[in-house]
């Protein structure tokens, strides 16, 4: 084995002791280390031996490109001829695979100057530049071409750039981090989840902070804002149980609070929300008289939306909107919306204060909207020749699509009276028929479900700007159905992750960065609604009963209790849940 693997914590020491030929072992030294930091595997490069193959020249430069004590990729280089050591560029990217294995060739004559390595695997994800971690799948085909020496050593002259790493390198040299940025309106937290290389010269902390400090990701290119403008930091320690960010220069007045929420929420997953936080500037306190201390969940106080709590479902009955009570009673909501008589589908709640009601009519022509107060009546919002279901954003703008033909969908935001409406500009999407949209409550993240001629997609991008300078961009398939399956509903679970309900029994946990995975699906569901932990589908049974279900971490369960306290209902039974700004 070419590699020494060795436990760290946080900056703990580790002594590497070579044991002879081509194999160290490592043994960590006793440390405390930081409560910032997890305990990670450290990766020791070794240089190449003159009698090494070809095949053991490609392996030391694998594990050398894994090596986090080599920042500048030193050692890697020597693997390398003079010429393309002073090309290869190691910071273009990462290419993570898995199941490794090198193509057979033949065997090498003496006289060869030349040799092919190809090393073939399943690709997996692809790392940016800048961190952003997408899964991307397909077969690894992974050719090097390597030169021998006038001593007869072996080195690699031709490779890509970039860094090839397996999954294991990856989970071993990557921190995933959630960092949290602001959006354009400068009041919510929207999270940008990247991979960051541990620094084993820094606390976990550290490396987080300084990755906040440069931006976002291309993913959120343009669409977020950040409160750390003209600063740089200095250090991340820890003081009387409080983790003190120290930094180069104060920032605006009017931003203190947002900055304190970016820092409280991003750092939350390494404090395990524990610990407050303190920031300094140059060491000193932030203010003359006192310092700038954050609490622990400053980041729910400023943007509740981030760990939202007490927040009761609606649903659908008998034609009337219903708001379930803490007894898992539903109560019908106040004003024209909670009575019964009007046929409409796919509601839409508002958020608050001033919360609304949106809803497609049977015929798929117009959407109408209500308050959800006494005297509230349905009024008709939009109309056109074949709406998708409506869906509001934490503006409280409503978000609705109307598909002319299969080849065409005009996207337009109405504000919260509609009294203005504006058309988005979205050209990868208006060209497809628009099934369904539905923007995440950090206002930012929007879902979408497109068909073209080769089936239906989920995919995930941001929304750029606002009033008639809308936009969507940075598009990326979450789920792909290969024309075998359709998508009958979507639901954001948070800001990073939403649930697609396929047409073929299947229920989808979808990312932009981490790949679909499968959850319990029951073959009575329709529809489906989320919101953080919690998970609900509109369900109907064999006999065309209605029920709400409730995903219990092992089960589906009945929710929605009639007022005889039994949770038998009829066709006409509770339907189609939905949380605010679901």
């Amino acid at each position: 084995m070419l590699l020494a693997i060795a436990l760290v914590y946080g900056m703990t020491a580790c002594s590497v002791i070579p044991t002879g030929g081509k194999s160290v072992v490592a043994v960590d030294n006793e440390g405390k280390g930081s409560p910032l930091g997890d305990p990670y595997a450290r990766v020791i490069a070794m240089a190449p031996k003159a009698d090494w193959s070809p095949e053991e020249v490609v392996t030391g430069f694998r594990a050398a490109m894994a090596s986090l004590d080599d920042s500048g990729f030193q050692v890697a280089r020597k693997y390398l001829t003079g010429d393309f050591a002073a090309k290869w560029n190691p910071h273009s990217g990462v290419t993570v695979y898995r199941q490794g294995d090198y193509e057979k060739f033949a065997p090498l004559r003496e006289e060869d100057k030349q040799a092919q390595v190809t090393l073939k695997g399943t690709k997996t994800a692809i790392i940016d530049q800048d961190g952003r971690y997408r899964p991307s799948g397909g077969p690894l085909n992974q050719p090097f071409t390597l030169a021998k020496g006038p001593g007869g050593e072996w080195r690699i002259s031709a490779a890509p750039d970039g860094l090839l790493l397996s999954e294991a390198d990856v989970a071993r040299g990557y921190l995933p981090v959630d960092l949290y940025f602001l959006d354009s309106q400068w009041k919510g937290l929207v999270v940008d989840q990247v991979r960051v290389p541990i620094d084993p010269g820094a606390n976990f902390a550290k490396t987080t902070v300084e990755r906040l400090l440069r931006g976002p990701s291309s993913s959120l290119k343009d669409a977020v804002r950040t409160a750390f403008t003209d600063t740089e930091l200095i250090d991340v320690t820890i003081e009387n149980n409080r983790v003190v960010v120290d930094l180069t220069r104060r920032v605006d007045p009017d931003l203190i609070d947002p900055m304190s929420a970016q820092l409280a929420a991003t750092l939350a997953a390494l404090t395990k929300g524990g610990w407050g936080f303190e920031v300094t500037v140059n060491g000193e306190p932030y203010y003359p008289d006192a310092p700038l201390q954050i609490d622990a969940q400053e980041q729910s106080n400023f943007d509740p939306w981030t760990t939202p709590d007490s927040v009761y479902p609606f649903y659908l009955a008998d034609g009337a909107l219903r708001l379930l009570d803490k007894e898992n009673v539903g109560r019908p909501v106040p004003g024209r919306a909670g009575q019964k008589g009007v046929e409409l589908t796919h509601p839409a709640i508002s958020g608050q204060p001033v919360q609304q009601v949106a809803a497609l009519s049977g015929d798929g022509r117009s959407i109408s909207v209500a308050p959800l107060g006494a005297g509230g009546e349905w009024r008709v919002w939009a109309t056109g020749v074949s709406l998708a279901p409506p869906a509001w954003d934490r503006y409280h703008t409503l978000w609705t699509v109307d598909r002319p033909n299969d080849h065409t969908s005009v996207i337009t935001r109405h504000d919260g009276d509609n009294k203005h409406r504006y058309r988005v500009s979205a050209p990868d999407l208006e060209t497809f028929h628009i099934e369904s949209l539905k923007v995440a409550r950090d206002g930012v993240h929007v879902a979408v479900v497109v068909r073209d001629g080769l089936g239906e997609q989920v995919q995930v991008g941001t929304v750029i700007g606002d009033r008639e300078g809308t936009r969507i961009a940075n598009l990326q398939t979450v789920v792909d159905t290969d024309g075998n399956r359709t998508i009958k509903d979507i639901a954001w679970k948070d800001g990073k992750t939403l649930y697609a309900l396929t047409g073929k029994s299947e229920l989808l946990e979808a990312s932009v960065t981490a790949a679909t995975r499968s959850l319990p699906f029951d073959s009575r569901i329709e529809s489906i609604a989320a919101l953080d932990g919690a998970l609900l589908a509109g369900a109907r049974d064999e006999q065309g009963d209605r029920q709400v279900l409730f995903w219990n971490a092992t089960k589906w369960e009945p929710l929605v209790k009639n007022e005889t306290g039994t949770t038998d209902f009829t066709e006409n039974g509770p339907s189609s849940p939905a949380f605010p700004l679901g």
